[in-house]
């Protein structure tokens, strides 16, 4: 076994884990993980309760790696939206490259409970995150209606990446369903302050 402290061996249980996600969701098995991990299974119980728990955080890794690849430059458009749709699309197209892995970490997502749950929270706030830095200052007086704009599209991408790795929607349709949302959101701005709840459950069933 690989000896090192708590963070090192965490990553790279989630590394391993990544790795094996990309063939889909029953190639991940906890024991194979913790081998390639250098760790025990018992040491990978004690970062991760569950397999989908471990696959949230795949998840977020992933994330997290799309965001330091996609720092804000200085010829981005004007646009607060057009900067939106070009994130959500850059998103989309990474995310659809891999559809087993798309299908095994949005699986474990929109099924989590217990402490794979807490996991997806963080995940909802990176992807919230990230579409907020490609809207907006923080700084600026809009900030929490942007936020609110975040949000919608972050639900809206998550719940629907599922439909993507299974072959139910394309990206290309997912694509013109998020810029028909953004391009909705952009009108409703126009004449209240957020998205209302009526928007957000038409763009949910839509």
């Amino acid at each position: 076994m690989v000896r090192s402290g708590p963070a090192q061996q965490r990553a790279r249980i989630v590394l391993a884990a990544r790795q094996q996600a990309v063939n889909g969701y029953a190639s991940v098995h906890i024991r194979s993980v913790a081998d390639s991990a250098g760790v025990s299974p018992t040491a990978l119980y004690q970062h991760f309760s569950s397999k989908d728990d471990l696959l949230v955080y795949c998840l977020h890794s992933w994330l997290d790696d799309f965001k330091a690849a996609t720092t804000p430059t200085p010829s981005r458009p004007a646009d607060p939206y057009r900067r939106l749709q070009l994130v959500v699309d850059a998103l989309t197209e990474r995310m659809s490259s891999t559809p087993r892995f798309a299908d095994t970490v949005a699986r474990a997502y929109l099924h989590a409970v217990g402490s794979a749950a807490r996991g997806a929270t963080l995940v909802r706030e990176t992807l919230i995150a990230i579409f907020v830095e490609a809207v907006g200052d923080p700084n600026s007086p809009d900030h929490e209606h942007l936020r609110h704009v975040a949000a919608l599209v972050a639900d809206v991408w998550i719940t629907n990446i599922l439909a993507i790795a299974q072959n139910r929607t394309t990206p290309e349709e997912l694509q013109n369903r998020l810029s028909w949302t953004i391009s909705a959101i952009r009108s409703n701005s126009a004449r209240q302050s957020r998205p209302t709840n009526v928007l957000r459950q038409r763009i949910r069933t839509s």
